[in-house]
């Protein structure tokens, strides 16, 4: 037997009100589309527009970057090292520098330099110690003269005996040393460099017993002071 079941009525069933109506909206929306998953070669791309940002900004940062930011390391000196150590006398802090070399110089070199004018005398004065620890004084002089062929004529009339020279810094009297009027007496050396002519001579305000063994030990100086000149002249 078999039972019927009466058809529902709109009474029978509990109304919603609109607000709840609302609320289901959400849930019967269809659901968004998801965003699209790049792919490896766009990622790719992407990786490398961000390292070539990375190195463009550094090429930049090298570029506007001062000059003198200071680094863990210090710059090395131009000048290369010798036997003896020698420091610029703070009687001359900076070179001297004359275009009238005959009004530096005596003898037969102060007449060649007054017909032959040079282009520029530049002076140093620098010191050192013998390995006994007494100190010398070494005047550093570069004559530039105006050809090579000029050069060589004045360095080969101031190596000669009795034909005077270019004057120290202390015959010169631009610096004073307690019992010292001229380095002449102690060690000299000249060497030509293209238009310049670099002349060194070196001595103590008192030589050793043995004049022989310290006139050989100041030219041994000055020969070694010649890797001065290029720092004096820079």
């Amino acid at each position: 037997m078999t039972q019927r079941i009466p058809p529902l009525r709109p009474s029978d069933t509990a109304p919603l009100w609109r607000s709840e109506i609302g609320r289901l909206d959400p849930l019967l929306a269809p659901a968004p589309p998801e965003p699209p998953r790049p792919s490896r070669r766009g990622l790719a791309l992407k990786g490398l527009g961000l390292l070539g940002v990375a190195v463009v900004s550094g090429l930049i940062w090298l570029v506007v970057m001062p000059k003198d930011t200071p680094t863990g390391t210090p710059a090395p000196t131009s000048t290369p090292s010798g036997e003896f150590r020698f420091t610029a006398s703070p009687d001359v802090p900076e070179p001297l520098k004359d275009s009238d070399c005959a009004s530096h110089a005596y003898g037969h070199t102060k007449t060649f330099l007054t017909n032959t004018p040079c282009q520029q005398l530049t002076r140093g004065l620098y010191t050192t110690t013998t390995p006994d620890g007494v100190t010398v004084y070494t005047s550093v002089s570069v004559v530039r003269m105006k050809t090579t062929e000029d050069a060589a004529k004045l360095k080969e009339l101031t190596t000669r005996d009795g034909t005077g020279n270019v004057n120290d810094l202390v015959k010169d009297g631009a610096v004073r040393v307690p019992n010292l009027t001229t380095l002449a007496n102690g060690g000299f050396a000249a060497r030509q460099q293209d238009h310049d002519v670099v002349i060194i001579e070196s001595d103590t305000v008192k030589p050793g017993p043995d004049k022989a063994a310290h006139v050989d030990l100041m030219k041994r100086i000055s020969n070694d002071a010649f890797r001065l000149a290029a720092d004096l002249t820079a």
